[in-house]
């Protein structure tokens, strides 16, 4: 939404609500910074250029809300301008959260989500346009990551074990907002496997395929891993187990 850019250190963010973009010195999980706030509309690109200044890393959590701000003006737009002036301004990495379901008009979860303003059309041309600025970016050093998680609780953060993640948008589930703000961080801190790739988020025991998964969420279900298998699926006990097997878009 029109709502913030969080700078200071990464590693103090604990959740992922989609209010903002957070950003500042990269620190590490629990080192116990605070993250002060600014002020930042991300549909106005001069705003965004100079909050994204002089940082290490962006993470883009923003989406339209009742606060302001329309699908095509947060999810799409917005988006996009975080992402140029990331590349104008050479900041090494620039992280996403975006939605599972996203690339599937014919899940029953795109079809209720897009009811709201047609956000996951917007937040698919967001996505692609940003694909495209960098692969057609000249500076290599830059990297992007979008991650599209499933459905958001707020219970306390599981941690990586207890996670899955998958490519190839067939597949989703449930996820805390805590476990998707540390994925965004640990990706910072793993751009050699997470760097110009896209991926879904959930916890391992919540996977179900696309056309049943929403049921399954709603009634807060635990699921059998083995029930569908993608081939894509990622785990691990660490960071970079679970990114190791991640694809390149």
């Amino acid at each position: 939404s029109r709502g913030g850019v969080y700078r200071g250190e990464i590693g103090g963010i604990g959740n992922a609500s989609r209010g903002g973009v957070y950003r500042g010195e990269i620190g590490g999980i629990g080192n116990g910074k605070v993250l002060s706030q600014l002020s930042c509309d991300v549909t106005d690109s001069s705003s965004v250029a100079q909050a994204v200044e002089g940082t290490r890393a962006v993470i883009f959590a923003a989406s339209a809300s009742k606060e302001g701000g329309t699908p095509s003006q947060v999810d799409n737009i917005g988006l996009v301008t975080v992402a140029q002036a990331c590349i104008d301004a050479k900041i090494p990495s620039l992280v996403i959260v975006s939605s599972g379901a996203v690339t599937q008009p014919k899940s029953p979860v795109y079809q209720f989500l897009n009811l709201f303003g047609h956000i996951m059309q917007e937040k698919i041309k967001g996505e692609d346009t940003v694909r495209t600025l960098y692969q057609n970016n000249i500076n290599n050093t830059l990297s992007y990551t979008i991650i599209r998680p499933g459905g958001l609780t707020e219970e306390p953060g599981k941690g990586v074990s207890f996670l899955e993640l998958n490519q190839g948008d067939t597949k989703s589930g449930r996820i805390a907002r805590a476990d998707v703000a540390a994925l965004c961080v640990e990706s910072i801190f793993n751009t050699q496997y997470t760097g110009s790739s896209t991926f879904e988020c959930y916890d391992a025991d919540t996977a179900k395929p696309l056309q049943t998964v929403g049921i399954s969420n709603i009634l807060k279900q635990k699921t059998n891993p083995a029930e569908f298998v993608s081939g894509r699926e990622c785990q691990g006990q660490t960071w970079e187990q679970i990114f190791t097997g991640l694809e390149k878009d």
